[in-house]
């Protein structure tokens, strides 16, 4: 069966950065019944978001404090590297990455000509 981890083009992941993921996370889990696993990672405590037992996304806090709360898509695609390559050729700006996350596979962010921003992530074949 295809899933969204594995289907090229596909919205896989919806990631909340925020200055404050415990207030996120009780708004969240109030209004749509979400439940939050916490790991650990490199940058601080990353907070996945399940639904029904399904992990769909995660909230993580802001490492500029500057910038607003933002939600941020992540598309799959095959080779995250090449996508980078893509739009920096295409007249859009890489933000982060690209950069493996153990484990998960490898991403990047993506600001298109036109300022919306985007992630690209290619997951470990599981």
């Amino acid at each position: 069966m295809e899933s969204a981890f594995n289907t090229a083009g596909a919205l896989s992941w919806h990631e909340l950065t925020t200055n404050n993921t415990e207030e996120a996370m009780r708004f969240y889990a109030e209004i749509f019944g979400w439940h939050f696993k916490t790991v650990k990672m490199p940058h601080g405590h990353y907070h996945i978001i399940e639904n029904e037992g399904i992990s769909i996304g995660g909230i993580t806090d802001s490492l500029i404090p500057t910038l607003p709360s933002h939600w941020t898509g992540y598309i799959t695609v095959n080779d995250v590297d090449q996508v980078a390559i893509s739009a920096k050729k295409l007249g859009g700006d890489i933000l982060f990455g690209p950069e493996d996350i153990p484990e998960v596979g490898r991403f990047c962010w993506i600001k298109d000509p036109q300022g919306a921003i985007i992630a690209a992530i290619s997951y470990l074949k599981r």
